[in-house]
């Protein structure tokens, strides 16, 4: 019996099978855990966004004067001109803002905790509900402010320019605020127990409801300011 022209055709058998599988393995999806194992490796790399806010530098912040919801906890941005800058819900804590201008800038829920705000300028600036437990704003230039529901617990304030702030729900408690200028500042609802007003200029004021209990208000002017009872401490209040 001849056997060659059955052993070429089970060669050739094999041949196109090999190919088959060849082929197949080509055209097959890689398998689960190759494909777990690339998703893995594109998770860990850095996206743009976290670069962008490791990259963010003073000079950059200068000249964008934007930076919402970012962490430029410890920061030094000391005496630059920040003025209506949006820092909104940005993490502040730490940071040296000592004598930077922060006119007409906001600050909105930003987080400012043991910051040092030192003579700085934030006339007009919007800290509304901001955390600034521990921060020193000593001398600083608060003019027209909006920090209503603002925390203030642990500040320093002393000798700060307060004109006409809004402090309504505003927590200060012991918080040091000697000599500060409050004339005409709303602090309605406002927690000041235990706060140091010594000396402090709260003319026209208006205190309703506010919480002075343990409060020092040593040599404090109070000349026509609507206290808590909602009275004036001088009679009816001449608006």
């Amino acid at each position: 019996m001849n056997l060659r022209p059955l052993l070429i055709a089970v060669v050739l058998l094999t041949t196109c099978l090999v190919s088959a599988v060849k082929v197949r393995q080509t055209l097959q999806p890689p398998a689960a855990a190759e494909v777990s194992d690339k998703l893995i490796r594109n998770h860990d790399r850095p996206s743009n966004s976290s670069l962008s806010k490791s990259a963010t530098t003073p000079a950059e912040l200068l000249r964008t004067k934007t930076c919402i919801r970012c962490d430029l906890s410890g920061i030094d941005l000391s005496n630059m001109d920040l003025s209506r800058a949006n820092f909104s819900q940005t993490n502040l804590a730490r940071s040296n803002l000592s004598q930077t201008n922060l006119i007409n800038a906001t600050l909105q829920g930003a987080q400012l905790s043991a910051a040092s705000l030192k003579s700085a300028n934030l006339q007009g600036a919007d800290l509304g509900k901001a955390n600034l437990t521990g921060a020193d704003l000593s001398q600083a230039q608060l003019l027209n402010i909006s920090l209503s529901q603002a925390n203030l617990k642990d500040a320093t304030l002393k000798q700060a320019e307060l004109r006409d702030a809004n402090l309504r729900n505003a927590r200060l408690e012991h918080a040091h605020m000697q000599s500060a200028s409050l004339y005409g500042a709303i602090l309605i609802n406002a927690n000041l127990k235990n706060a140091d007003l010594s000396g402090a200029d709260l003319r026209y004021a208006n205190l309703r409801d506010a919480d002075l209990s343990g409060t020092n208000l040593a040599n404090a002017r109070l000349d026509w300011a609507i206290m808590p009872d909602g009275t004036s401490y001088q009679g009816t209040t001449p608006y």
